[in-house]
């Protein structure tokens, strides 16, 4: 007598799940067979245009995104930059040689010896904006006018206070009451140059 069989059981049940399962799954994510897709590619030249087309977009991009970064700085910078010059202009157009030596003794009186030299290198380029051939113009540098009164009689005392204006500008050095004196001295050689 042949014996009896189980046609089921718990163990076979889950052999038989896991089996459907996995062939489920390798039927869902196998590969897609190459006879499916059509036989076509796009041509290089269009493959190349398409990259730099993407380049070209990102540089773009890249270059608008510094800009809006640094448009804010920028903008403030021209703003200043056309006050500074307007005022300068303003400046000088209004302001004599007599009243910026005021302005420099008063600076001096109260000790601010680097706004009194400046005063009085603002006076000297009056005097020569008034007395001499050099005309004052904001966008003049130190070195600029360095040269232009090189060809002056007595550029030395202009030199003194040139000077000291670059040193004003470009260092954070304080100004000392020997620096204001020389440059005082200067400026008195400037005057009495143009008296005699």
């Amino acid at each position: 007598m042949a014996g009896s069989f189980e046609k089921t059981s718990i163990g076979w049940q889950l052999d038989l799940l896991q089996q459907r399962l996995s062939e489920w799954l390798e039927r869902l994510f196998a590969p897609i067979a190459p006879r499916s897709l059509p036989d076509w590619s796009l041509p290089e030249w269009l493959l190349r245009l398409l990259l730099w087309i993407i380049i070209g977009s990102l540089i773009s991009w890249a270059i608008w995104q510094v800009y809006q970064f640094a448009r804010p700085y920028l903008t403030a910078l021209t703003i200043a930059q056309q006050g500074q010059t307007d005022r300068q202009t303003q400046v000088a157009q209004s302001i004599t040689s007599a009243e910026w030596l005021h302005r420099s003794r008063t600076f001096a009186q109260q000790g601010n010896y680097r706004e009194a030299c400046r005063a009085l290198y603002m006076a000297a380029l009056q005097r020569l904006n008034d007395t001499e051939p050099i005309p004052y113009e904001p966008s003049r540098t130190d070195g600029e006018y360095l040269r232009l009164v090189q060809t002056l009689p007595r550029p030395a005392p202009y030199r003194v206070l040139l000077l000291t204006h670059e040193q004003l500008c470009f260092s954070n050095t304080g100004i000392s009451a020997d620096a204001f004196d020389r440059c005082q001295q200067a400026y008195r050689e400037i005057e009495r140059g143009v008296r005699g």
